[in-house]
């Protein structure tokens, strides 16, 4: 008769319970850091971003537009 055994061996609890431990801290991190981060589709913080084309003035209907 094989020797009973524990269903789960003291190692893979040990390494299950290291990885919610990490798990918790990154999120804990995420969330105490990740407010001040900069979204990843943002420029660089060095980059200046242009400003908007200014728009052209709208003529009153009926004056004819110059041409280039």
């Amino acid at each position: 008769m094989p020797d009973e055994s524990p269903a789960l061996p003291t190692s893979r609890i040990a390494r299950w319970l290291a990885t919610g431990i990490l798990i918790l801290l990154l999120v804990a991190l995420y969330f105490r850091e990740g407010r001040r981060l900069l979204p990843l589709t943002a420029p660089p913080a060095g980059v200046p971003v242009p400003p908007p084309p200014a728009a052209s003035p709208a003529s009153p209907p009926g004056t004819a537009q110059p041409t280039p």
